[in-house]
């Protein structure tokens, strides 16, 4: 048999085939041909709609979304956090001062957001490439003003002065806003108390009545920075420069999930940019553009509430990503018809030609979808791994599915416990303690007799180096100070929020599953009545129980 046709010559699936990759910077082929627009992207290229910030889990299709805008339209400008390199701002000495005496430093963290954005879109409007090419602009911005404006004629000196090297990396430009902002709070504290350490050791050793002082300089200082220009250039912007309807520009920023910057400022940088984002609508025909995880967005929204952070008023620029189950069958559909045109013959081939009617009385379609988070990745990755199990034959048959199923699940297990690692460094280990449960259970099964034998099942599998939330719980349980009823619900949640379990709270409540919904389990919500359900896609891992 040659790969990919029998010895009738017929089409069959070869030994390395595959419908793409499950990571959209992997998949450029099918990504390419075989996009579904879900209509999520007709709301991210409308300038009208406040849509902005696109939320969803990992394998959703976040960086699939902005990688199509970015190849489908003209005027697109990509922005890596990595390229910002905000880790000198991080370990900046000064800063750092100033961050732990106590100083609100949001309001600087904004004026980089600005200021970089500003200049990425003056760059790319005006094709400043080099120094030549960066000369004439701001005379040519003076020049179309529609009249004299105090306001306006201050945003444009303010680009004159901070902008006149535009065409360097944003790295850079981002390092010499840095020092100024670091020369004006470094100065003002030497005029007026002198003899301090400068750095976060120094902080930690002031008194109260120096920290009460630091936090009056610094807010002062901060508030003196240029943020008026700043607000006056992105008025300018909107009823100046990008005036042309035809000419639709965007910012994307994709990667704010990973390691960019030191923990300690993260969150409130990504905060600061949501507020960027939030002040640039005034422009309508750009359009900043970014992606990130619900528990990053959880994340800020946590750490940034002792600031006044009212979420209410950023949820219209959130774009919640959700795939229905047509939406899957359809991208399989693509991949699958791509892959064959592509690699063996041109004849058309659809669902119906490739998979059974049923599995286990279940519709096909129905049984693939239930074992994913409804999102591209899963499903790419069981199509995948079905692939394999068929190889060799021109079909994939219900016995293919339950083969790979045993793959896919296992992997699956083990992808939830890689993308909480941060959170749950030990989850793939504890999630064992669920190994041939029935699928579904009562609340009131998981009593302390479960609990103690459970937990000595998964001990010896435990590193015992990393501090895992969950494993100090379990620790914790049978304290003398513990509260067992309360120590299970939040192991419950937990769990919960990953996604490997789904709870129904009440008799007439419906199943709730973390991947449906962006809304928690309350701990009140949780009664010894209530039931779990094992997610199907871990099944196979956990060797769940179904005969009940």
């Amino acid at each position: 048999m040659r790969n990919g046709f029998n010895s009738d010559n017929e089409f069959c699936f070869g030994r390395h085939d595959d419908i793409g990759a499950a990571a959209a910077e992997d998949d450029n082929d099918f990504l390419g041909e075989c996009f579904i627009n879900t209509g999520d992207l007709d709301a991210l290229l409308d300038s009208r709609s406040p849509k902005r910030i696109i939320i969803g889990r990992t394998g959703a299709g976040k960086s699939a979304l902005l990688t199509h805008i970015d190849s489908a339209c003209e005027n697109v400008i990509k922005l890596s956090p990595h390229s910002l390199s905000l880790n000198y701002i991080a370990n900046n000495n000064v800063i750092e001062f100033f961050e732990e005496a106590g100083v609100n430093l949001s309001v600087f963290y904004g004026l980089l957001w600005r200021h970089v954005l500003v200049v990425e879109l003056l760059k790319k409007k005006f094709n400043i490439t080099s120094e030549n090419s960066q000369k004439d602009y701001t005379s040519h911005i003076r020049r179309i003003l529609s009249k004299k404006d105090k306001f306006k004629e201050m945003a444009v000196d303010y680009l004159e002065q901070w902008g006149n090297r535009f065409w360097l990396t944003t790295e850079e430009r981002m390092h010499e806003l840095t020092q100024k902002i670091e020369k004006s709070l470094s100065s003002s504290v030497g005029g007026n108390l002198s003899g301090f350490d400068l750095s976060a050791n120094g902080a930690h050793k002031l008194s109260e009545e120096q920290r009460r002082q630091i936090i009056q300089i610094g807010k002062r200082v901060v508030s003196e920075i240029q943020i008026r220009e700043l607000e006056n250039i992105i008025t300018l912007l909107a009823e100046e420069v990008f005036t042309d309807k035809q000419q639709k520009y965007y910012i994307i920023i994709d990667g704010l999930d990973e390691e960019w910057v030191d923990e300690r400022i993260k969150y409130k940088l990504i905060k600061s940019l949501i507020d960027a984002i939030r002040r640039f609508k005034i422009i309508n025909n750009v359009k900043i553009l970014v992606a990130m995880r619900q528990d990053l967005l959880d994340k800020v929204v946590h750490t940034s509430r002792e600031l006044g952070f009212q979420e209410e008023k950023y949820e219209s620029l959130y774009l919640r990503l959700g795939w229905e189950k047509n939406d899957l069958k359809d991208m399989v559909n693509k991949r699958i018809g791509f892959l064959i045109r592509r690699k063996y013959t041109k004849k058309s081939v659809g669902w119906s030609d490739i998979f059974p009617a049923n599995i286990d009385q279940t519709p096909t379609l129905d049984y693939l979808v239930e074992r994913t988070f409804n999102r591209p990745r899963d499903m790419i990755a069981f199509m995948n791994e079905c692939i394999v199990s068929a190889s060799g034959e021109a079909t994939i048959s219900a016995h293919n599915i339950k083969l790979a199923e045993e793959q896919y699940s296992y992997k699956r297990l083990q992808s939830l416990a890689t993308e909480w690692q941060i959170i749950y460094p030990e989850l793939f280990e504890v999630a064992q303690m669920f190994f041939g449960m029935p699928h579904r259970f009562k609340l009131s099964t998981a009593n302390e007799k479960w609990f103690e034998e459970k937990y000595l099942e998964i001990l010896d599998s435990l590193s015992g180096k990393e501090l895992c939330p969950i494993v100090n719980l379990l620790n914790g349980m049978y304290s003398t100070t513990g509260n067992f009823s309360s120590a299970r619900n939040t192991f419950f949640r937990g769990f919960y929020n990953t996604g490997l379990i789904g709870i129904k709270t009440g008799t007439n409540s419906a199943i709730h599953w973390s991947h449906k919904t962006s809304r928690s389990i309350s701990p009140g919500q949780l009664k010894p009545s209530s039931s779990i359900y094992i997610h199907p896609m871990f099944y196979k891992a956990l060797g769940i129980n179904l005969s009940n």
